[in-house]
């Protein structure tokens, strides 16, 4: 098991991992970042899911890994003020694993 952010790293439900590790970002947490001790540990995690949570022919798994990282932190960085219609964190968080779910096509 890998802890990536506090929040378990679970390769084969990458949406919920994002928004897992919004709300914690929301709450105070740091995103992880490519340099971060358990980043590699987490690519190989999802390198090895089968191809249930990567598909290698559209993504290497570091990029995807990478991918989600930043948009968690790109949503994170937004202040609420800074929208046109403000909405509540949980919004928020849906919106995020929404975004992980198209970019990884995932099946959920």
């Amino acid at each position: 098991m890998v802890i990536l952010g506090g929040v378990r790293f679970d390769p084969d439900d990458l949406p919920w991992f994002a928004g897992e590790l919004t709300a914690r970002v929301f709450g105070g947490a740091t995103v992880p970042t490519v340099d971060d001790g358990d980043f590699p540990q987490a690519v190989e995690l999802l390198a090895a899911s089968g191809g249930g949570a990567v598909d290698p022919d559209e993504f290497d798994p570091a990029e995807l890994l990478a991918d989600v990282l930043a948009l968690v932190a790109a949503e994170t960085s937004l202040p609420a003020a800074a929208l046109r219609e403000p909405v509540g964190l949980e919004v928020r968080r849906r919106r995020v694993e929404d975004a992980v779910r198209r970019v990884v096509g995932h099946r959920a």
